[in-house]
């Protein structure tokens, strides 16, 4: 039999898998859901925020439900909640119920998304290791996995519904198994911490809103990419279904193949110096999508945003756990909501402005996003004084 320290790591890369494959699937078909649904750009953004808003709902309510029922139970819920989205939305034939499915993948989302991070802490402070970065990989394989399941879906002429029941309910199973293996968090350390922290009342230290604006941008422009670009490669590129169904699905995979190398990477490289490179990168891999004449080269530019988008928000997640004066856990709380925080303004944002303009030039606000990116991340090393250094 496995040890115990496998089958913990194994339980926590289901649940960071599960999202990515949730994720995944539900973008790689927005144009069929769109469809299915008879709604335009400016409803989907709608939606999208229903899906942003339930989300950040999710995480505020996840810790006091696992006061309630304690991590596992919490993170099971979040998984089922959001397997029964997917149904949902699969099953959507009016904007109504399109919103109601998207609200409540959403805050199953939200649930998992918290707890997720919050196990990999845990197994990485246990075991004392270095594992955010693969765990991370982890959503990113269940972005592949499930955008290649949708573009052959889609090739078929099969309906949403079937991409997501043939891969989304097996794996919820296998989660809600998995589930035993996970750790819960020591009570009395976390009231211990509580105490100090309502004792001392010390604000956040700056360096930790620059990451939480950071995560902000990275999670907007990844969102970008999983909610429009498979319509954009349809409506501005002339793509049919199944090549825009690879869009998240080759993006994806770019990043899963470079956070295998993630923690090599940082140590070679260099936290300060590799996340404005990687905003740059990111910069010039949508600038190509946009310039790009058709279908190939847009795929091209997604792959090369991939490359960039890679290792930013581990190296944040990890970065943030060194901050002064404020508890790992805590930190990572922060970064979450912040960055589930975009995700209430911006993607309305951009439907609103294809509606009145086009699509791409509502993208164009992608690349300002990159540029602030960039900006934040160069003045990182100014306050690095604020972080636990080893």
């Amino acid at each position: 039999m496995f040890p115990e320290a496998v089958k913990n790591k194994l339980s926590c890369a289901a649940f960071f898998f599960l999202p990515g494959l949730s994720y995944s699937l539900v973008t790689s078909r927005m144009p069929a859901i769109k469809e299915s649904a008879q709604i335009d750009d400016l409803q989907l953004g709608i939606a999208l925020f229903c899906l942003g808003i339930a989300g950040c709902i999710g995480l505020f309510f996840s810790s006091r439900l696992v006061r309630l029922l304690k991590d596992r139970p919490t993170i099971a819920a979040g998984a089922l909640l959001s397997t029964i989205g997917l149904v949902i939305a699969g099953c959507a034939n009016s904007f109504a119920s399109l919103v109601a499915g998207f609200a409540v993948i959403g805050f199953g989302i939200g649930l998992t998304d918290a707890l997720m991070n919050a196990q990999g802490m845990f197994y990485e402070r246990r075991y004392k290791t270095r594992s955010m970065n693969l765990f991370h990989a982890f959503f990113s394989l269940g972005g592949i996995v499930g955008s290649l399941t949708a573009s052959l879906c889609a090739y078929l002429g099969l309906s949403p519904l079937f991409s997501f029941l043939v891969l989304v309910v097996p794996w919820t199973v296998v989660c809600l198994f998995g589930c035993q293996y996970l750790q819960e968090e020591d009570r009395q350390v976390t009231s211990s911490e509580t105490s100090r922290a309502n004792t001392t009342k010390r604000a956040y230290p700056l360096i930790l809103t620059c990451f939480g604006l950071l995560s902000w941008l990275a999670y907007d422009i990844e969102g970008s990419v999983a909610e429009w670009g498979s319509v954009y490669m349809v409506s501005s590129k002339k793509a049919d279904q199944a090549v825009a169904a690879l869009v998240y699905g080759l993006f994806s995979g770019t990043i899963f193949i470079v956070r295998l190398f993630g923690d090599k990477l940082r140590e070679s490289v260099g936290d300060f110096c590799l996340l404005p490179v990687c905003s740059l990168i990111v910069f010039c891999g949508m600038s190509l999508v946009l310039l790009s004449a058709g279908p190939a080269t847009a795929l091209c530019g997604y792959v090369v945003m991939g490359l960039g988008l890679a290792p930013v928000v581990p190296t944040i997640f990890s970065l943030a756990g060194k901050c002064k004066g404020i508890s790992a856990s805590e930190a990572s709380s922060f970064i979450a909501i912040v960055a589930y925080g975009g995700l209430l303004v911006v993607p309305p944002t951009l439907g609103w402005i294809a509606s009145h303009s086009s699509l791409g030039a509502a993208l164009c606000l992608v690349l300002i996003f990159c540029a602030l990116a960039f900006l934040i991340s160069l003045t990182l090393q100014n306050f690095r004084y604020q972080l636990n250094q080893k």
